[in-house]
């Protein structure tokens, strides 16, 4: 199981930036070591930067997210980029991801502003779409700088739709 809390104080910001730190080489982003470390500055400083830890207390787990997107430089807040996703290897079998589905739909369904939107980047492979196409959207495919991308889209009732069906 994993507890989720927004990195809101100076010290669970350093804990969880060291942690992806000493996990660099999992990652599995497509993108540079550079682009990571800067995807986490607006999420910090926008409190959406959330460390998930085990029953020990131990990190296992990240989630980054701004609100709003680069495509219109963060104007519409009703609209969230993920930018990172990360379960330490121990805790990617059974039901996390289900689990941090469910908490991230519920908690971006009570931002005061409200959150039409959730979108995100993954490499482009059939795979990919096959499961990401069971609660996004495939919005587009586009070349960046660490190759091609495919762009999806959904919403936090449809991530909390999926996380129950699954769940049963």
């Amino acid at each position: 199981m994993i507890r989720w809390t927004i990195a809101a104080g100076e010290e669970d910001r350093e804990l969880g930036a060291r942690w992806i730190c000493s996990n660099e080489e999992e990652l599995g982003v497509p993108y540079s070591w550079v682009t990571v470390m800067s995807s986490l500055i607006y999420p910090m400083e926008d409190n959406g930067f959330m460390i998930g830890r085990d029953r020990e207390g131990r990190m296992a787990a990240a989630i980054a997210y701004t609100l709003g997107t680069l495509e219109d430089k963060y104007a519409d807040r009703s609209r969230v980029e993920v930018h990172l996703l990360f379960f330490e290897r121990r805790m990617r079998h059974g039901r996390p991801l289900l689990k941090t589905m469910r908490m991230l739909a519920d908690h971006l369904m009570d931002v005061p502003a409200g959150v039409r939107e959730v979108v995100f980047f993954a490499r482009v492979s059939e795979s990919g779409r096959k499961f990401y196409g069971k609660f996004a959207e495939w919005k587009y495919t586009s070349e960046q700088p660490c190759g091609r991308l495919d762009f999806y889209g959904t919403t936090p009732e449809r991530l909390l739709e999926y996380a129950d069906r699954c769940r049963t």
